[in-house]
């Protein structure tokens, strides 16, 4: 109970119970109709993660648990996560296309390849999954129940805010040896995408476009029905 290990049943056990939060959110909120105003539930999940995050950043900047080159708020989804909580309180529109297209691009790795060694019987298990259950779970939420649909100025701002993260982390991780955001010289203590992306520092010439691709391809699919409906349209 005081460790984890990637591929093993626990893993397969906390992507389940994501996957059975998430499809009941929508489920409830399809059958209640989407509402231009967040409803009491998201209200309250949405400030429950805030606490959450503010509580254990809080409890990570003081020691014994401080260790700079892991505890700070800098990896890209700690932001995420706090974005998708904000959205649910809010419902404010800028913050969706980080939540999209950062979540199901970038995000979902640590779902698959998950960095984490402690089990559930430290906090820290809680958080990881907490922190990116809400966000995937958000980005597929305010697709499916919400009727998010991205645009090419969504995608230009997730890529803004992206260039904006690297523009700020990546310093930080050559002055003090830090990994934030995986642009730093160091790899994760488990194997993930960045071990198949070459060395340092010739892969940050693979990661910039991989991530604006990634994020297009998930424009990709919205662009192309946008389309076909306006000729659909002007054919009718």
């Amino acid at each position: 109970m005081d460790t984890f290990r990637p591929f093993s049943a626990l893993h397969a056990g906390a992507l389940c119970a994501i996957a059975c939060c998430i499809a009941l959110a929508v489920f409830l909120a399809r059958r209640r109709g989407p509402g231009p105003l967040p409803g009491a539930v998201e209200r309250a999940v949405g400030w429950a993660y805030v606490a959450a995050w503010a509580t254990t950043f809080t409890f990570l900047a003081f020691p014994p648990l401080a260790e700079p080159a892991k505890t700070y708020p800098l990896q890209l989804c700690h932001w995420t996560g706090l974005a998708a909580a904000a959205y649910l309180i809010t419902r404010w529109g800028p913050l969706r296309p980080i939540v999209y297209f950062w979540g199901l691009a970038l995000c979902t790795q640590a779902l698959i390849t998950p960095t984490l060694v402690e089990g559930p019987a430290i906090w820290p298990f809680w958080f990881f999954w907490g922190t990116h259950g809400i966000i995937v779970g958000v980005a597929l939420y305010d697709v499916i129940a919400l009727g998010y649909r991205p645009a090419l100025r969504d995608y230009a701002i997730a890529c803004g805010a992206a260039a904006a993260y690297f523009a700020v982390v990546l310093p930080l991780d050559l002055a003090f040896g830090w990994n934030y955001g995986f642009v730093g010289a160091g790899k994760p203590e488990v194997p993930t995408l960045v071990d198949v992306l070459g060395p340092w520092p010739e892969r940050l010439g693979i990661i910039v476009p991989l991530v604006a691709g990634v994020m297009f391809l998930l424009l990709l699919p919205w662009t192309l029905a946008r389309r076909r409906r306006a000729g659909l349209e002007s054919n009718a």
